[in-house]
């Protein structure tokens, strides 16, 4: 018999989600997880900082 769901995937889908925190400074390489964006308060305003193969990739957010 077919109950759609695995528990697994019911337990997925009711965890909380995880909010993006701004913190202060610059991240180093080894501060991110592989994919997950961080956001950080600089000198050059709110950046987004990305980890992907090991190289920090940054964007420049912008107030509208």
């Amino acid at each position: 018999m077919n109950r759609g769901m695995t528990r697994q995937q019911r337990i997925a889908l009711h965890k909380k989600q995880e909010r993006l925190q701004v913190k202060s400074g610059v991240p180093i390489v080894a501060e991110l997880k592989e994919g997950v964006p961080a956001l950080r308060a600089t000198s050059e305003g709110v950046v987004e900082y990305v980890r992907h193969n090991g190289v920090l990739y940054k964007n420049i957010l912008e107030r509208v």
